[in-house]
């Protein structure tokens, strides 16, 4: 498990493999190929992030995303997103 904070809560998501980041990444850059973003791209990826952070559908941890709006759910997967792929940390050497 990676804890990871976003909108002032803790969240516990599972740790992913290697070959899921990477299919992330595809995801995430065919989102916004050609200079526009894809928003059914986008949102099939964001589905993607809620899946393989163990928030299915019909898992338990799926309530804690059911009290949310919309908008945050957005911002928690975005959140989750980053994390995975390590935007924006540097990892030490």
């Amino acid at each position: 498990m990676v804890t990871v904070k976003v909108e002032k809560k803790d969240w516990q998501i599972a740790d992913i493999s290697f070959a899921e980041k990477r299919e992330l990444h595809m995801m995430n850059s065919l989102c916004f190929s050609g200079g526009e973003i894809d928003q059914k791209k986008y949102y099939e990826m964001l589905e993607a992030v809620r899946e393989m952070a163990g928030f299915g559908d019909g898992t338990a941890n799926e309530k804690d995303l059911a009290d949310l709006s919309m908008v945050e759910i957005d911002s928690v997967l975005q959140g989750w997103l980053i994390e995975y792929l390590g935007i924006g940390v540097r990892k030490k050497k």
